[in-house]
């Protein structure tokens, strides 16, 4: 994988991945059960660490997710198998992210044909199966939550302990953990339950001084259940606070959603004074453009007529 041409590939080669796993575990302060506990045991992190034992790539970005390491920051050298799986993740990925159930049905059950449904094959598998599942447009809540559930107990099947007693959680952990709180019905449980992922969040960016990946989506379910329940001025901030974060990257992402969440929660709260009236049309007007310049026509041409309709034409540029 990689062009092979960068410098820091090249120090990956020379140094070996478990190297490299090592190297940034202990810059970041790490030990080696926080990294490995659920993936594997100690003595065989310190093996891999040591260029003793080889291990397939998946295990590899399990620790990495554990140290909050994006795919985007490294490149590692693939033996042509390890390769193979690679790619055929990636077009799973790619599947599930454009809701091609059909395509993507039939590529995990390949997959799994080939490569089992076991440990971290498996709980890639599951929080696939459970995007794919909670993107239909009816989607069966109670499943998506199983399997979301299982992914997650794949690696950490004593994830409340770890939470609660802040221990290290990688990036899939606590995504799953966002999204099974979003499958719950009961939106004043769902509110309780987002309330401490985000102050797990806040803990771990004090430890680490930055946030997960992860914050990004999970911060945004936490304003959505909030305007939900009429909670408009916390949803604001939690917006602000996620929008800050996701101007960190140069991915669009989903910054129209959380643009027109705020507009709204901005409405729902009141706009008693002129700044506030301002402040809510650039919120929509962003949203707006953002969702004309990705193509969005449909949901651009209701928001205008809305905007338009609201707040006078004058606006609409």
């Amino acid at each position: 994988m990689g062009n092979g041409k960068t410098d820091r590939l090249i120090e990956l080669v020379e140094n070996g991945i478990g190297n490299y796993v090592k190297t940034h575990r202990e810059a970041k302060g790490y030990l080696q059960k926080e990294i490995c506990d659920g993936i594997c045991s100690v003595p065989t992190l310190s093996r891999i660490e040591a260029g003793e034992k080889l291990v397939d790539f998946l295990m590899i970005e399990a620790f990495l997710s554990r140290m909050k390491i994006e795919r985007a920051e490294y490149e590692f050298v693939l033996d042509d198998e390890d390769y193979y799986a690679y790619k055929r993740r990636e077009e799973i990925e790619a599947r599930v992210k454009n809701r091609e159930h059909e395509q993507a049905e039939k590529s995990m059950a390949a997959y799994e044909s080939r490569y089992g449904a076991e440990e971290l094959q498996g709980q890639f598998l599951a929080f696939q199966r459970a995007l794919l599942e909670r993107a239909k447009p009816r989607p069966e809540w109670k499943k998506a939550r199983e399997l979301f559930t299982s992914a997650l107990e794949a690696t950490a099947p004593e994830h409340r302990k770890k939470f609660e007693q802040r221990e290290i959680l990688s990036n899939l952990e606590l995504s799953c953990i966002a999204e099974i709180i979003y499958c719950m019905e009961d939106p004043v449980e769902q509110e309780k339950e987002y309330g401490e992922l985000y102050a797990y969040f806040t803990w771990n960016c004090r430890r680490e001084d930055f946030f997960p990946l992860s914050y990004r989506a999970a911060m945004q379910y936490y304003a959505e259940c909030l305007y939900k329940n009429g909670k408009y001025e916390r949803c604001v901030r939690i917006c602000d606070e996620v929008l800050k974060e996701l101007f960190r990257t140069s991915k669009a992402e989903n910054r129209d959603e959380v643009f027109l969440l705020r507009a709204k929660a901005r409405e729902g709260k009141g706009l008693r004074t002129e700044e506030e009236r301002l402040l809510c049309i650039k919120d929509y007007l962003t949203a707006y453009h953002m969702i004309c310049f990705y193509g969005g026509e449909a949901r651009a041409e209701a928001l205008k007529q809305y905007i338009g309709g609201e707040y006078g034409w004058q606006y609409i540029d």
